[in-house]
């Protein structure tokens, strides 16, 4: 390879990988905004998941639950007490898995909560509020709503996707 192909294939190699971060940080950043949009629901969920584990917990199971459904399909039979555990296993497991998510996001958005416009974060994605909504309470423009929420939106996905989302 001559020292021509060599630089050119360098130059193209860098500028690929540019061309790559550039793409992986607006990933992070739509990524983050999915999350952070997911966050009532989530609530919703976690709650629904601790009721339906406390009430199996305390009333067994219901016949034709579809987690129960899923431990038939195995082909392997299970005693009536291998399939509770199961199913409160399952339960579990959802819950820490949302729990966690929660709590991953609560930290992320716990370092923008001193920003003076948190709000056009916490009202758009938490509350589900409009940005005429927002611009109202906080008193400015919805580009301005528009144009912070962006910029916090940059900071909770550095949060939450480290390097990834800085390029």
């Amino acid at each position: 390879m001559t020292r021509d192909e060599l630089e050119r294939a360098i130059t193209m190699a860098v500028e690929a990988g540019r061309m790559a971060a550039t793409r992986m940080a607006k990933d992070a950043f739509k990524a983050t905004e999915r999350r952070l949009c997911a966050i009532p629901d989530l609530r919703e969920k976690l709650k629904d998941d601790e009721e339906e584990l406390e009430k199996t917990r305390r009333d067994g199971l219901k016949e034709r639950s579809q987690r129960l459904t899923r431990f038939f399909k195995s082909g392997v039979r299970l005693t009536p007490e291998e399939i509770m555990k199961a199913v409160i296993i399952d339960l579990e497991a959802a819950v820490a898995s949302t729990s966690y998510e929660l709590d991953v996001l609560d930290k992320a958005l716990a370092s923008i909560r001193d920003d003076p416009y948190y709000l056009v974060v916490d009202g758009k994605y938490v509350r589900r509020m409009t940005d005429e909504e927002i611009a109202e309470q906080i008193h400015c423009d919805p580009s301005t709503v528009w144009r912070n929420r962006k910029r916090l939106v940059q900071r909770v996905a550095v949060r939450l996707y480290g390097v990834d989302a800085t390029k």
